[in-house]
């Protein structure tokens, strides 16, 4: 495993790399599931491909943890990211229809005047 404490450059490349790897734990997880005797090869050479060394004896519960452990390298340290408030600027908070109501009737009549004016 990297010893770096960030083993990706940006945002888009952290999220590729969950996705490869939530992918990976979903196959392992069916393959748990369905007691398979053994591990598919192209299920292998992509662990492998992450950095996950796979040796013969190992288990699907084995090879779970592994890959979970790769995971974490990719995930946010909270304490590390020192954002006060949250990510999107309405989390928490839920419109009600009427007041989704008043503001979409609202953008319609400023736009249908804006016309008006346009062409009147």
């Amino acid at each position: 495993m990297d010893a770096s404490p960030r083993a990706y450059n940006n945002e888009a490349e952290r999220r590729y790399h969950l996705r490869r790897l939530d992918d990976l734990l979903e196959a392992l997880e069916r393959l748990n599931l369905a007691e398979a005797k053994e591990l598919p090869q192209p299920v292998k050479e992509r662990i492998e491909k992450e950095g996950i060394v796979v040796e013969a004896d190992t288990g699907f519960s084995r090879l779970i943890e592994l890959v979970w452990t790769q995971q974490e390298k990719y995930l946010i340290d909270l304490k590390a990211d020192r954002r006060k408030g949250s990510r999107r600027v309405g989390d928490g908070v839920i419109a009600s229809h009427r007041v989704l109501d008043a503001f979409i009737l609202g953008r319609l009549n400023l736009s249908s005047r804006r016309r008006r004016r346009l062409t009147g």
